[in-house]
């Protein structure tokens, strides 16, 4: 049999046994915005986020009577809502103002990435429609300018969504001095500011000039529990997969298993999805063990992922922490320890070893995507020096050291 006829056979066989019938319901991503509102509004209804709704709701309740209520912070690890609650909740409270003749407008500036104070408002100033976007040639002040003089006109409420604040990185202060103390002094609309971050002391390292303005209810989104997660992953089945594509006992254990080691909704249909996949690949309905080999897998895939990415010399750098491990029977190597094993696998590679202080780089590095730990330690008079530790299973220890040779084409 040729390839081609394979790969239709392989195909064909994957449609005449279709386990998951919309995989975009596996994958907001890939949902359009009515699709994610019916999924929210399911999920809600199954009330799961219950009393942040009713929490959110009694704060913007002033509104309806032309009362201003304070500022909103919305802290909580990633993947626990904060954003779909508060969108959804601002296009129902735009109805409501809507049916009572309350001027209301709502925008979401989304910080989903680093940026400085310019880039920020710049990002601001487009929602606003108060200018295009510019890359130079226009200073902080006029930009500011431009704001105030597009919402020079507006007399409604204003709501406005700062969405990953914590990522204005540079002249932050100047970013919410402006929003806090300057705008809602230049503009006749009632502003009401709402702050989401996953990083719960974002607002102790605020300039005091800005703390001393900002008036703010703080609203804290806790993670999933199992029983959320169900409910949430019984929605998706119905929409995704085909009737009994799930054993008895799957959605239990995956919500089990997220709820236990992070309660980010995200990451437990990221799971069923896997799982989903493996089992249609296999021809059979989603068990208990598909689980357990799609966890594993995901655990597995985002290391060995990295590391085939990862430069040549932090490639090398970790296959010599796990040789000088392999050789020792301690539960730490040192700095000198893994140095040596380093240039031993740089003579194999045929890579050029980098100097101590760069070498150390590299392990801090490690350090920091988790690949291993490395803890200074003080040896009194004779200095100090980082022990290093491998606390990863020795299953995907071996197979990220296969993946680094495969990359560096070292034999073993």
């Amino acid at each position: 049999m040729n390839v081609k006829a394979k790969i239709e056979e392989e195909v064909q066989q994957i449609l005449n046994r279709p386990l998951i019938l919309n995989r975009r319901f596996l994958d907001d991503e890939q949902l359009i915005r009515a699709e994610q509102v019916a999924v929210l509004e399911e999920i809600f209804n199954a009330n799961v986020r219950d009393r942040e709704i009713r929490e959110i709701s009694a704060h913007f309740a002033p509104i309806l009577r032309g009362d201003h209520p304070v500022h909103l912070a919305l802290w909580g690890k990633t993947g626990t809502g904060k954003t779909l609650t508060t969108i959804y909740f601002l296009n129902l409270l735009a109805e409501m103002c809507c049916e009572r003749n309350v001027p209301i407008r709502h925008v979401q500036l989304n910080l989903s990435t680093p940026q400085p104070c310019f880039r920020a408002l710049n990002d601001l100033a487009c929602l606003l429609n108060a200018c295009k976007r510019y890359r130079k040639g226009i200073s902080l002040e006029e930009l500011m300018g431009r704001i105030e003089g597009a919402l020079a006109g507006y007399h409604g409420y204003l709501i406005l969504f700062i969405d990953e604040v914590d990522n204005v990185r540079r002249d932050h202060d100047t970013f919410l001095a402006f929003l806090i103390r300057r705008l809602p002094q230049r503009i006749p609309a009632k502003l009401i500011l709402i702050f989401a971050s996953n990083r719960l002391n974002w607002m102790e390292h605020l300039d005091p000039r800005v703390q001393s303005f900002l008036k703010v209810y703080e609203l804290i989104f806790d993670p999933y529990d199992a029983v959320d997660l169900q409910r949430i992953l019984n929605i998706r089945v119905e929409k995704a997969l085909r009737s009994g594509a799930a054993r008895p006992g799957v959605i239990e254990k995956i919500a089990a298993l997220s709820s236990r080691d992070h309660g980010d909704a995200r990451k437990a249909v990221a799971l069923l999805a896997s799982s989903a996949s493996l089992a249609e690949k296999a021809g059979s309905a989603i068990t208990l063990q598909t689980v357990d080999q799609a966890s594993e897998r995901i655990e597995q895939d985002k290391y060995t992922t990295m590391i085939r990415t990862a430069p040549r010399q932090l490639q090398a750098a970790l296959a010599a922490a796990i040789n000088a491990f392999r050789a020792k029977t301690g539960a730490t190597a040192s700095t000198g320890e893994v140095y040596e094993a380093y240039q031993r696998f740089c003579r194999r590679a045929g890579l050029r070893p980098l100097a101590g202080r760069a070498f150390g780089d590299l392990l801090a590095e490690l350090d920091m995507y988790a690949f291993l730990h490395a803890r200074v330690q003080s040896r009194g008079r004779y200095g100090r020096t980082r022990e290093i530790q491998l606390d990863l299973p020795e299953q995907l220890i071996s197979k990220i050291y296969d993946t680094i040779l495969l990359s560096l084409d070292v034999a073993k």
